[in-house]
């Protein structure tokens, strides 16, 4: 098994524990992995109050066919009852190895960020990375081309 781990915030970096979060994962397609039958039933991983989450899961790197992981979060009034949802249309990919959730997303890459370095960004890279071939600690390092590459 693999673990996925994160923090689940909105964007003032609040956790959603007084909306009692349901984070929902599910796979994107039936699989197999050695004698295991995977189902896409989705299932519900536990939120903590200050927003943590980790879940084991079946490795996506030694399913077949390929499959990945999806991702829903919803949150509730004080009643329980249904407020918002977000569907965000991720690909998650997780290796034996698990990971944080934000190192496993396969999505565009956002294109006001750049990748300086005189080696390509590690991968997996994402559609529409960018990367700068430059020393960031030495300008006058004369391997510093000033390519640019954006992946596609």
């Amino acid at each position: 098994m693999a673990v996925i781990t994160g923090t689940l915030l909105d964007f003032s970096l609040d956790a959603l524990a007084p909306y009692s979060p349901r984070l929902i994962f599910a796979g994107s397609q039936p699989a197999t992995s050695g004698d295991r039958l995977l189902s896409t039933r989705p299932f519900m991983v536990r939120v903590e109050a200050d927003g943590s989450f980790s879940v084991d899961v079946q490795p996506t790197d030694s399913v077949t066919p390929a499959a990945w992981y999806t991702v829903r979060v919803e949150w509730l009034d004080s009643d329980g009852g249904f407020v918002g949802v977000d569907l965000p249309d991720w690909r998650i990919f997780v290796p034996k190895e698990g990971g944080a959730i934000g190192n496993l997303i396969q999505a565009p890459s956002n294109p006001a960020l750049v990748w300086v370095g005189l080696t390509p960004p590690p991968a997996p890279v994402t559609p529409g990375t960018w990367w700068l071939v430059s020393n960031p600690d030495d300008v006058t390092d004369p391997r510093n081309t000033g390519e640019l590459f954006e992946w596609t």
